[in-house]
Order: structure tokens, then sequence, then C-alpha cells
């Protein structure tokens, strides 16, 4: 860039252009970086004006665009400076280059951003020039710039577009729609100060002739088409903004209206389809209320129409072009428009509706893949339904009229639906992109959802519908409409859990022809059609507690159903729940469980997930075994499983040349199919199934509780018989974390067991005592990975554990593991989630372990408090919001024994200042509005409970360090008065005070 220097502003006009042609030109990224920043400082410049005038009548497209957008640069950051005859000026000076532009036949680049300079003038002057659209139409129609106060008040706009030019027309529609599409992106707040509907509002008796004339049937033979198609874009831009002026203000822009017949006759016309099409769903979707009851009348005749027939009958044969899928788009909008109607009126035209509505779900090709109306069809029947519930149940007592016809329409949609989503060939569907699978099985999804909606409405009785088709399809051999059939009854467990007539529905699908079906290894069914009868068994696993007669061939099919790796995750599921469900009709196959799931593992690759599940639903049997010692056995061979694979694993890593480097190779791949990502996942697995079986053990929810019951639990898992197998468990989940520990998903998976046993009631395997918790505990430190989790594993364990000899010393060893990783932070902002449960964990003590807490070691202690209060005046949300938990409880706390109250006293008293500084500083401004109502808890717990509160506060209200300087002495003042007369504890009145004072709550 010869003679240019981009490290200072341009001195010359020459130089300038040099620099916007060097703009616009290719070149290297930092050099047009560097010149665009030159350019946009002069356009800043107090030259910035004085440019824009000079390059507005240059030679070069680009120059002048550039004049146009310096302008509105100007205009947005510097009108203020123009006087008023300045502001004549600059309309006179734009409105002329604009008639210039439509002489010269300028090209839409300038035209378009002189349109967008005009409305920034707009903005900034609206005032002073209110019928904007009038005064520039008639300017370009005697081609010359007339200043505003001269437009005649007696001109009549008709008489001026009677003969507008084409070119002139086209400057204006641009215009126009730049104008509403710019003011309807205004803010709220702006749009009432300035009163921009206001200044718009008398421009539309002036546009609406305009647009009527291009439009129309009686539209000039000599009309460019492109005109027209600008007016009908000009249209729609009008009429999205009056949905704008009708929410804001209650503005209707009545004139519109009148063009909404020409404009649905625009749809018969090929050139200006698309623009039309897109108008009338985007009105009908977003503001129907703009239509009139002739319009929407006028719109139903359009459906019986030829016209509609043709288009139709493409879309639905399979043609899913963009006009062919925008008529669709526009089918539904107008279905949504006039949903309530639809439903409601059984007159044939509305019938008809429906039947074309409802035939979209039966178009050609598979969902997603082919057909792209079947989603947005789907949705609208969903609303249809919905619609359909909310007036049924409003009305109570009998159906209302049209309720069976409406019935009729979703039954029929719901058959289309079924034979639309049976699944392909597996190799079709293997073929398609993973976009497209992801999308059909979504579709599945959308449509039980239909299925649980009409449920409202029928009742049970539909499953007769799937049921039926069920064995017809089972009679026919036709195993894609009996997959389709199954997953349809699968949809409705949570919907008929509690129906007394729920088994006798399923009883005509469990059946002994039926699960023989499964159980024949000569019926060559597609794994498919399986896997959702397997979704249908654990969907009703517990139907087959009262209904038994069935259960040893549905286990059959389930465990024959492991042998293919495509069903394995289903089947070891529905392992899980028929074992969870019947545990004790199923006890005495104990041992056959636990025979089947050894040949299982040396007959079938199982992943960790089916390990996990099947080990669990195994384990819920020895649950339910009545005398603990007869629990031990079979857990132990449930446990010498685990260990099998933990022995694999430490085998697989010690035949690595190194277990140093076979461990960084593990914690920094984790996808790769190495040795030592196997032994991870061998690791990570065995410690799953460890979780699974504790949480398998517990007792299940249903069980009833005896209230009145003493805590004398057991002593056998601690001390008796099974005390083996505790040790056995932790000592097993902490070889794996000692050796693979520096991985994060053995630190989750490890703190995962331990978390079985907190959730426990009674004495077992894995409630273990709270010495061994701390071992495993005090192994973290600093750069163990996943910390948070295990901090949090911590305070999982103080709140469940009940008070006994020798906790307290556990809780002050606790308290200086957690001082020491704390002080590693450093800050709370270096690591939010430790900090956050570190915090979290301090809370937890109060007030159980409160003497533990306040006998802590004195330097320790105070560091802990004064970490949180460095959380709770920090940037990051979740720590702020667990001190202001642990500081609200702390001050909170029931008066104490005097050894304990006085060591809390000297700690208020100490602190006190220090938190009403932090919550000052966070109220002040610091903090985010939604953490308000967090940090006033701790300020109101303050102010009722502390006599020397109002002093504390009234030094951070009135200090230097206060955060913000637009907040008044008088205004911290009053604020100060507000919350200290208040000494009812939790007076709403305080929050209220908190919200009302301006600056005092502002983010």
């Amino acid at each position: 860039m010869a003679g240019v220097d981009l490290g200072q502003l341009p001195t010359s006009l020459e130089e300038v252009v040099h620099l916007i042609v060097q703009l616009y030109q290719p070149g290297a990224p930092e050099v047009i970086a560097k010149t665009q920043e030159t350019l946009q400082k002069l356009q800043r410049s107090p030259d910035g004006w004085r440019i824009a005038y000079s390059l507005a009548n240059h030679e070069d497209q680009q120059v002048r665009f550039f004049a146009a957008l310096t302008f509105i640069v100007k205009l947005n950051t510097d009108a203020k400076s123009l006087g008023e005859e300045d502001e004549k000026v600059l309309l006179h000076t734009l409105i002329s280059w604009m008639i210039r532009c439509v002489q010269n036949s300028e090209g839409p680049l300038v035209m378009r951003k002189l349109c967008s300079t005009l409305v920034a003038y707009f903005f900034q002057f609206s005032a002073s020039w209110i019928k904007c659209v009038k005064h520039l139409m008639y300017c370009l129609c005697i081609k010359e710039a007339i200043p505003y106060e001269a437009l005649p008040d007696t001109l009549d706009t008709q008489a001026l577009v009677s003969d507008i030019p084409n070119a002139t027309a086209m400057a204006i529609f641009w215009f126009a729609s730049s104008l509403v599409e710019e003011v309807g992106k205004t803010d709220s707040n702006s749009m009432k100060q300035h009163k921009f509907h206001q200044s718009v509002l008398p421009n539309v008796d002036d546009i609406v002739p305009l647009i009527s004339k291009y439009i129309s049937n009686t539209a000039p033979v000599t009309a460019d088409i492109k005109v027209r198609q600008e007016a009908l874009t000009c249209f729609q831009a009008w009429v999205s903004y009056s949905h704008r002026a009708f929410i804001d203000d209650a503005i209707m822009l009545e004139p519109l209206r009148i063009l909404t017949k020409p404009a649905i006759m625009c749809l018969a016309d090929d050139n200006l389809y698309e623009i039309a099409m897109e108008m009338f769903a985007d009105v009908l979707s977003n503001y129907s209320k703009f239509f009139s009851e002739d319009d929407f009348q006028l719109l139903y005749s359009l459906f019986n129409s030829p016209w509609t027939e043709g288009r139709y009958q493409r879309l639905v044969g399979g043609d899913f072009d963009f006009d062919s899928l925008q008529f669709g788009h526009f089918l539904l909008a107008f279905g949504d428009a006039t949903l309530q109607e639809l439903a409601t009126n059984t007159e044939p035209r509305f019938q008809q509706v429906l039947v074309v509505l409802g035939g979209l779900l039966a178009a050609e090709g598979y969902p997603i893949h082919e057909d792209k109306i079947f989603v947005p069809a789907l949705e609208f029947w969903n609303s249809f339904v919905e619609n359909m519930i909310d007036d049924v149940f409003s009305v109570g007592g009998n159906h209302p009229h049209w309720f069976e016809p409406a019935k009729m329409h979703v039954i029929q949609a719901i058959e289309s639906c079924m034979r639309k989503l049976q699944f392909p060939s597996p190799q079709v569907f293997s073929s398609w992109d993973s976009v497209d699978r992801t999308g059909f099985k979504d579709a599945r999804r959308d449509f039980g959802d239909l299925l649980q909606q009409f449920y409202l409405v029928t009742g049970i009785t539909i499953l007769d519908t799937f049921i039926d088709r069920a064995h017809d399809a089972i009679r026919s051999r036709d195993w894609a409409d009996l997959e389709v059939s199954l997953f349809c009854i699968g949809v409705f467990p949570d919907n008929i859990a509690d129906e007394e007539s729920r088994d006798k529905f399923l009883s005509k699908i469990f059946t002994g022809p039926v699960i023989s079906l499964f159980v024949d290894p000569n019926q060559e069914i597609p794994a498919r059609t399986v896997q959702s009868f397997l979704s249908l068994i654990h969907g009703y696993a517990d139907y087959f507690q009262q209904n038994t007669e069935f259960l040893p061939n549905v286990l059959n099919i389930v465990f024959g159903a492991m042998a293919n790796p495509a069903l394995r995750p289903k089947a070891s599921y529905t392992v899980l729940r028929l074992c969870s469900d019947c545990r004790n009709l199923l006890l005495p196959e104990l041992g056959a469980f636990l025979q089947q799931y050894q040949s299982l593992t040396l007959n079938a690759s199982l992943d960790k997930d089916d390990k996990e599940q099947i080990m669990q639903g195994i384990c819920s049997l020895i649950q339910a075994i009545p005398e603990e010692q007869d629990k031990v056995a079979p857990l132990e061979q449930l446990l010498n499983f685990v260990d099998r694979d933990i022995e694999d694993s430490f085998r697989i890593l010690s035949s690595q040349p190194s277990l140093e480097v076979a461990l960084k190779d593990m914690k920094d791949d984790k996808t790769s199919s190495s040795p030592t990502s196997t032994a991870l996942e061998l690791g990570h697995g065995a410690l799953r199934c460890l979780a699974g079986i504790g949480h398998a053990l517990q007792a299940p929810n249903d069980q009833p509780v005896d209230l009145e019951e003493k805590e004398t639990g057991s002593d056998f898992w601690i001390a008796g018989g099974g005390a083996p197998v505790q040790r056995r468990i932790f000592s097993m989940v902490t070889r794996v974390y000692d050796t693979l520990g520096s991985h994060g998903d053995i630190v989750d998976a490890a703190c995962y067991v331990w978390r079985q046993g907190f959730r426990e009631l009674e004495p077992g395997p894995f409630v273990m005592a709270p010495s061994m918790i701390a071992e495993f505990l005090l192994k973290a430190g600093p750069q163990t990975p996943r910390l948070g989790c295990v901090i949090g594993t911590a305070c999982s364990f103080v709140t469940s554990h009940k008070s006994g000899d020798g906790i307290n010393q556990i809780i002050d060893a606790l308290l200086n593991w957690i001082s020491r990783l704390l002080q590693a932070q450093e800050k709370p902002s270096n690591d939010p989630e430790v900090a956050q449960n570190g915090i979290d964990f301090l809370t937890r003590l109060l007030p159980k372990y409160l003497d533990a807490l306040m006998n802590h070691d004195s330097p320790s202690l105070e560091y802990l408090l004064m970490f949180t209060l460095n959380a709770l005046t920090g940037s990051d949300p979740l720590p702020k919001i667990a001190a202001a938990d642990f500081w609200s409880t702390f001050i909170n706390l029931p008066s104490q024994p005097d050894q304990l109250q006085a060591p809390i006293e000297n700690v208020i008293k100490l602190v006190g200042p220090l938190l009403a500084r932090a919550l000052i500083y966070n109220i002040g401004g610091h903090a985010a509005r939604s953490e308000l109502d967090k940090l006033s808890e701790p300020l109101k717990k303050l102010v009722v409970r502390q006599i020397d509160s109002k002093r504390w506060f009234e030094a951070a209200l009135l200090g230097e360090d206060f955060p913000s300087d637009k907040v008044s002495t008088q205004d911290r003042t009053i604020f100060l008065e507000k919350i200290t007369n208040i000494r009812e504890r939790d007076n709403p009145q305080i929050r209220g005070s908190l919200s009302r004072t301006e600056g005092l709550s502002e983010s």
C-alpha cells in the first residue's frame, strides 16, 4: 500500500479512496484488518461527515458504498452534533443522491445501503420526517429533493403511484422494507422512549397503494417481475412489523389488510409463489390474527382448488424440493392457525382440511432420510391432540359432538405413522448417515409422545388397536409391522401402571403362542423385532409378578438374545428389570442365574454395561434372601466374577514393558484399543459392577419401613461372618484405585461404590466403617483427577453417617485434609468445583459435628473461614452460593453449650465485618441478579441475629471500597435503614429492599 501509512489516518481524499479500494481487494488478512481499523477510525473522526459527503459522487461503486456506510456510522454515533440546518442539508443530500441513483440505474449494493442510511436518518430525526415514505416518493417522482416542509398537504399518494416508474417503485420498496425491518429490531425501551411506532404508523397509508399496484391482478403489463417480487417482499415486511406494533402498542395497521386478497392470488403466479408462500406460512404461524374471516374463507376455498390438489399430490408423491416443502409448511401453518376450528367443526370443508393434513404423514419415502415433511406434520398432530385434551377436560361430562370425528382423524394419523416408522432393512438403515439415523429414531420418540397424549383421550382401550395389529402381523409373518406394533404397546407402562384392567390387556400380548414364537429357534425374527419385544418385557416386568406361568420362557428369550451383540444391551437391561421386579419369585433360580452368567462370560464378549446390569439383576435376588448369613456364598460368587476382571486388568498392565509408561499412555489416550486401554476398561467395569451390586443390595423402594424400629442393626457384616466380604469389597476398590487412580473415570467409579453404602439404613456389606471411608478419602491429593467428586463423597459421608465413638477424630482428620486441599488451590477460582465441594463439606458439619469444627486447629480453621469469604467475593457462582449457604447456616446456629457458644461468638465478631463487606460488595454491583436470593439469606440472618450488624453494614456501605460509583450516599443510607430496621426472622421485606434499591441489585 504505497503512499499510505496504516499507522496514522489518511490526510487526503485520494489516500482514503486508495484505502477503500484496497479493503475490497484480495490481500493478506492482517493488512485487510489493519486497513479496516484505519477506515473505521476515520469514520468515527470529526472528518467523517466531510469524507462521506465528498465520496458520495465518486465513480467507483465500492467507494460510494463506503460513503453510505460512513453516513450510517456518523448518524449512529454523532447525530447530536448536527444543528437544525445541518439535518435538513443532510436529508437533502441523501435524497438527491437517491434520485441520481435511480436515474443512473445504480446497482442494489449502493442503493440498499443508501436506503439503510435514510432509515438511520429516520431513527435520529423521526419527529421531523414522519411522512418519510411519501416525501421520498414525491421527490423521486419529480426528480428533485424538496424540503420536507414543502411537501404538499393535499398531495394524493394514489396520483403519485399511478404513473410511478418501475425503478422508482423498486427504490421505495427497498426503503420501506428496510424502515420497518430496522424499527422492528429496536428494543422495547427505546421503542417507547422515541415513540417509533407512532412515527411509522402514518406511512402505512402511503406504502399500501404502491404495493397494491404491483401485486394486484391489475398490475401494469410493463411492471418488471423483480419489482412485483419486491412489492410482495415489502408487504411481508410490513405485516411482520404490524405484529410487533400490535404487541407493543396494540396498534393495528388496518390498511395492510386490503392487500391480503391480492397477495393470496399471487400464490398461483409461479414468479411470485416462493415469496407469497413464505409470507403466508410466516404470518399464519406467528400472527394469524392479522387475517380476517374473509381471508380465511378464501384460504379454505384454496384448499379445494385444482392448484392445491396438484401441488399436494406432488408433495405426498415424494417431491421434497424447496417449493414443494414450502407448500407443505404453508398447509401446516394454516392448520396451526385454525386448529380450534378444525377440531370442533364437522362441516365437510373443515374435515377435508384434516384429511389433507393427515395425508402429509403418508408421503412417499422414509422420514428424515427422504420425507422432509413428516416431522413437521407429526408436530401438528401432537398439537391437535393436546387441543383435544384441553377441550375435553374443560367441559367435562359427555364428549362434545365433534369428539368422535376428531378422534377418527387422529387414529388415521396413527395408522399412517405406524406404516411410515417401520424400520427399513438393516442394510438400508446402516447406509444412512448418522444424522438421518438419529433423526428417524427421534421421530419414533415423537410418535410415542403423540400416543401418550392420545391415551388421555381414549384410555387403556387404545392398546387393543396395537395388540390386534401385532397378532395380524404374527399371522402374516410381517416382522416390520410386528416390531412397530410392539413399539406402540411399549409406550404406555407409566400411563397404565395404575389401571385395574392393565393385566387383562397385557395378557393378550403375553400369550403362549406369542412367547413361543420368540423362543422358537427356527423362526428367523429380525433383531429389531426381538429388541422391541425385549423393550416390552422390561417395560412391563412387574406384570410377571402375578402372571408367573410365562416367566421361564421369557427368561429364555432374554438370555437367548444375549448371543446377539446388537441385542445384548437391551437384553442385559431386561434381565435387571425382571430380576428386580420379580426377585422373590426368581430367588429359587439364583444358582441357575449365577451359572448362566458364568456361561455368558465364557461364550460372549460382554462389555462393562452388560456385566453391571446382569450382576445388579442377580444381586437383586441375593437381596431377597431372608437371612443375612445365607447371602454370603452367592455374593462371594458374584465378587469372584468381578475379581477375575480386576486380575485380568492387572495382568495386562504387568505385561507391559513399563507400568508407569502404560498408565501415562492410558491417561493420555482414552480411545485407543491398546492393551493399556483394555486394562482400564476392565478396571473401570469392575468398579461399575461393584456399584451395581451395592445398589441391588439396598432394600426396594416399595418395601415398608418400620419407623419405630430401634437403631440396633446386626454387626454381622462388620464383625460377624460377613466381615470378610466387606473387607474384600474394600480391598477390591482400593486395589483398583491405587493402580489406576490417575484416571478420572476410576476415581468417579470408586466414589460411586462408597455412595451405595451411604444410602443404606441398615448395616450391609457396602456400609463401611468410618475409618475405612476416611482411609480411602485421605489418599486423594491436589493432583488427584476429579478431586471435586472425592470431596463430594466426603460431603455425602458426613451427612449420612450416624454419630458415634471416634467419629470426631475422623472428622478432624478430614478437616485437615480439606484444609490442605483448599490451601493447594490458593484461591477458589483456580478450581471452582473443588472450592464449592470443600465449602459444602464445612456446611455439612453444621450442626451435627459443630464441636469438631470449632475445636479444629486454629490456623487451619482460620484459613477455611477466610477461604469461604474469598469465595463469597469471587466471580464463580457455585463457590459463591456454597459460601452463602455456609454463612447463613453458621450464623443461624441455635444456642450451644458454653464451651461451643463462646468460640462461635468470637468467630462472628471477627468475621462479621468482613462478611458484611463481602455481602455489600456483591449486592452493590458485583453479583448477578440470579445470585441475590442466595446472598440475601446470610444478610437476613446477620441482621436478625447480630446486634452489631448495623455498624458492620454501615462501614461496608459507606466505605471507600464500595464497588459502584453510581449509587449515592443517600441511597446507601436508605438501603441501610431498610435492612437494619427489620428484626423479624426471614422477613421478606429484606429481599424486597434488595430488588428495589437501584444500583444495589444491579449486576
